[in-house]
């Protein structure tokens, strides 16, 4: 593989996924890691990604948030891997909370065509509210608030005030980047407030994040690592991701691919 092919190749990568591990890249291209390291100082220079502890992150910045349209086919069997392990921790007659994003409708698809029943779902997503309608008798509560069109959810003061009249046995909240350090993270300071408000008012605070989402972190802290119970991700989480978390006191669960 030329220089070249080895460059598209990581931005590749980074469009697909936040992050890349040297490790992974050196086996990938079998080169020596000292190489691959060299490649990436390169390719800083050029703008084109940042180098991290390890690795490189895309060079979007804590600043981007892809829409709606481009999150649905971004490593779906992940999600919906994900998906099925958060559906296995919902019982029947339990109030949650389903946050805005791409994992959490494939979740909003589980309950509708699921056996478990007597369950309400509050969300702030009209996405998944439009999934949720297709069950009579899913009980389902629309916080309202102010709509963002990029990706159909809605937030501000009128949904952070919904939220807070109540009290959810489960929530699930879906993020944009995590790490051990930072903790979980979303682009946009509305969007973060209302994430921060579903795990106060939640029983139980889970985290639904794909592992390419790990190893950098957007803008706006939604809770520090140790900050929720449960953390959902998939097959693909390095055994430092699932080890750091676990000795922060939580539980991790990586769902297995199909």
């Amino acid at each position: 593989m030329r220089q070249e092919e080895r460059r598209d190749y990581i931005l590749r990568q980074l469009n697909e996924k936040s992050s890349v591990t040297v490790s992974e890249l050196s086996e990938t291209f079998q080169l020596s890691e000292v190489s691959v390291r060299k490649l990436l100082v390169s390719m800083e220079q050029d703008g084109v990604l940042k180098r991290t502890w390890g690795g490189a992150v895309s060079a979007y910045g804590s600043l981007r948030e892809f829409s709606h349209k481009e999150k649905e086919i971004r490593h779906k069997a992940e999600k919906n891997a994900i998906a099925r392990a958060a559906y296995a921790q919902i019982g029947n007659g339990e109030a949650v909370f389903l946050d805005s994003g791409t994992t959490t409708i494939q979740l909003a698809r589980l309950i509708v065509g699921g056996p478990k029943r007597d369950i309400m779902v509050c969300t702030n997503s009209i996405h998944i509210a439009m999934e949720l309608a297709k069950a009579g008798d899913i009980q389902t509560i629309v916080t309202g608030g102010e709509l963002r069109p990029n990706i159909y959810s809605c937030v501000g003061s009128f949904t952070e005030y919904a939220i807070g009249r109540m009290y959810f046995d489960k929530g699930f909240v879906t993020g944009n980047h995590f790490t051990l350090e930072h903790g979980f993270s979303a682009p946009i300071l509305a969007e973060a407030e209302v994430k921060r408000r579903v795990l106060e008012a939640s029983k139980e605070k889970f985290i639904l994040m794909d592992s390419s989402k790990y190893g950098d972190d957007s803008l706006v802290a939604i809770a520090p690592a140790n900050g929720i119970d449960v953390l959902i991700t998939d097959w693909r989480a390095p055994g430092d991701l699932i080890d750091g978390f676990t000795q922060k006191g939580v539980k991790v669960i990586a769902a297995p691919g199909q």
